[in-house]
């Protein structure tokens, strides 16, 4: 990979991050969430920016049927290169919403920016009816009804989505599983558990699931001292 694509692919701060809810409602009593990330247009911008220079990128747009097509262009040492793609219109400020979709997806498509994200796919949110008493990373939905609110928690992005400098170190699983020998437990055991918990196998196991297994594993330590 060029100095360029690694520039222009890596993770974005968190803060640059949004996340959008693609579906909710409440089953048996209990209400569920799921959404998708997404980064932010003007981050894209700023990364174009600071990779290419203020003037060495231009994006071009037009329109068919309700379909924007976004032709995104970047000047490179041997010359402009152009990328198109298209996003449908949005049922909300449907013109500036088809332009902004139309350009991320370029500078996804074409250029690996925020491509990342789509390895993310779609994830339940921690959420509840009752409004937290803090806010904050909090965000609330209304159901397809609109008769009930559910208010769910921002996720954490898993360490390989995030900038070096805030990637959480991640013990392998033959780390995580001696620590849970050397507290008493079994190989066995570790096996059920990651089963139980996430209905997954010891060599299913990833990056965020090991971060929250060696948590675990130190609390246990701690409380143990």
């Amino acid at each position: 990979m060029t100095d360029i694509a690694k520039k222009l692919q890596a993770p974005f701060d968190k803060s640059e991050i949004e996340w959008r809810v693609q579906s909710c409602g409440v089953s048996n009593g209990r209400p569920w969430v799921i959404v998708l990330a997404y980064v932010q247009a003007r981050a894209v911008q700023r990364r174009l920016d600071n990779v290419f220079g203020w003037d060495g990128w231009t994006d071009e747009y037009r329109s068919m049927e309700n379909n924007m097509i976004c032709r995104l262009g970047v000047k490179t040492e041997s010359g402009w290169i152009y990328k198109e793609n298209g996003a449908s219109e949005t049922h909300m400020e449907a013109f500036k919403g088809g332009i902004s979709g139309a350009f991320k997806r370029v500078a996804a498509s074409g250029y690996g920016i925020g491509r990342y994200l789509y390895d993310l796919k779609e994830s339940f949110a921690e959420c509840q009816i009752e409004k937290p008493q803090n806010m904050k990373d909090w965000e609330k939905a209304r159901t397809k009804d609109k008769k009930t609110t559910i208010y769910w928690k921002i996720p954490q992005l898993p360490s390989w989505a995030l900038p070096a400098e805030d990637q959480t170190p991640i013990p392998t699983v033959e780390e995580v599983l001696e620590q849970w020998k050397v507290l008493g437990g079994t190989e066995e055991q570790f096996n059920e558990k990651i089963k139980k918990d996430w209905n997954i196998t010891k060599d299913q196991l990833r990056d965020s699931h090991l971060i929250g297994l060696k948590k675990l594993m130190d609390g246990r330590t701690k409380a143990a001292q």
